[in-house]
């Protein structure tokens, strides 16, 4: 069978942000597809927009450039997602009622957030966190987006009160809560059946009730 390509509508004078986008959006869908970003190649990126794959080299140098940005803004998306959910102050589940904001409720408020993110943004979420990537130095790691995350965790955590019950520090017990978290709900989305949301939230509430103890 012979591959068919469509062909993108050339970009007016000012256009050029726009296609940058395009090309951004297809590589992500590519990337959570194939789930290797090995398999990425800029021309498969350029036959999904519809364009030549020299127009790609005008917005990224290389894959690593595209690849790298991709993944940023997916964690920027998230990050943002959750503090906004901590700055809203109430957990966002049906079966909770309003509650005073206080950091308590901020960190819910967050845990539940994130449960939903991964529900709804199954591909995103993916991208983050299950595709097989290529592997780079190790002085890069500080440099990664998942940072950003580890950070909101951190900011959430700091706010609480200082006489807190089992407290270890905020960096540490911020990587612990996280990694419990992102832990129920992989486990949750790895199952071949549909996810409980409520049961998930609530997991998550007793994780929180855990290892935010007083």
């Amino acid at each position: 069978m012979t591959e068919t390509f469509k062909r993108r509508a050339p970009s007016q004078w000012g256009e050029g942000g726009a296609l940058k986008e395009e090309i951004l959006a297809a590589a992500a869908r590519l990337l959570a597809e194939s789930g290797r970003e090995e398999a990425l190649s800029l021309r498969a990126v350029a036959r999904e927009v519809g364009i030549a794959a020299p127009s790609v080299y005008l917005h990224f140098k290389d894959r690593s450039e595209l690849v790298a940005t991709v993944t940023r803004r997916a964690y920027e998306k998230l990050v943002a997602e959750l503090r906004e959910a901590r700055d809203g102050g109430t957990p966002h589940a049906p079966h909770t009622s309003r509650a005073p904001h206080t950091p308590r409720t901020a960190l819910r408020a967050m845990a539940h957030r994130y449960c939903t993110f991964a529900l709804e943004n199954p591909r995103r979420f993916r991208l983050m966190f299950g595709v097989e990537r290529i592997v780079g130095p190790r002085e890069d790691s500080p440099r990664h987006p998942v940072w950003l995350v580890l950070g909101a965790w951190e900011e959430a955590l700091a706010a609480l009160p200082a006489d807190r019950s089992g407290q270890v520090g905020a960096e540490q017990d911020a990587l612990l809560l996280w990694s419990a978290l992102h832990g129920i709900v992989t486990i949750a989305m790895a199952l071949p059946y549909e996810v409980d949301r409520r049961g998930l939230i609530q997991r998550a509430d007793d994780l929180l009730d855990r290892i935010v103890a007083g």
